[in-house]
């Protein structure tokens, strides 16, 4: 029943005389190359602390594809120690990634809301933008070093199965 209420609202807003509606900007204007937000520029853009977090979520990616790919000769050699600690390994990053990811992310939009807080007028979305692509950066490079440390010990395990069996 609200949901035709709110429709009906709509619908009367609509026939109303004399009100006016704000036309839609006719087009965007594609800001140029030299200006235009890019990965490395978010990266470099980003607080001393936050790039720090960013490397280590970078390193722990590259790591665990390291780790898995040093193990993966050790498996069948009967070097169980050492693909133990490379499990080991990849299961910290596995767990520690993710977190670290969303930690950043939430440092990174509580500054930033701050800010929004803090300046009059707010800043337009366009001024917010690489606040935000920096906190997502974080997120998505938390997830991409946790779910490549699950690919490379899921895989690992595996081979250890086939090599005992």
């Amino acid at each position: 029943m609200r949901t035709i209420g709110i429709g009906m609202l709509g619908l009367a807003a609509l026939s109303a005389p004399g009100l006016a509606f704000a036309q839609p900007d006719p087009g965007y204007v594609v800001v140029p190359t030299s200006e235009r937000l890019t990965v490395a520029r978010v990266f470099a853009d980003a607080a001393l602390e936050v790039q720090v977090m960013l490397a280590l979520l970078i390193a722990g990616a590259i790591g665990a594809v390291v780790i898995w790919g040093l193990s993966l000769g050790k498996v069948g050699g009967g070097d169980a120690k050492a693909v133990a600690t490379a499990l080991g390994r990849l299961k910290i990053v596995r767990s520690g990634a993710t977190p670290l990811g969303f930690l950043t992310a939430s440092y990174v939009l509580f500054a930033g809301f701050l800010g929004i807080a803090n300046v009059r007028p707010a800043p337009t979305l366009t001024i917010m933008a690489p606040g935000f692509a920096e906190a997502t950066l974080a997120v998505m490079l938390g997830l991409l070093a946790s779910a490549l440390a699950v690919i490379c010990e899921r895989h690992l395990e595996a081979r250890i199965r086939r090599a005992a069996a």
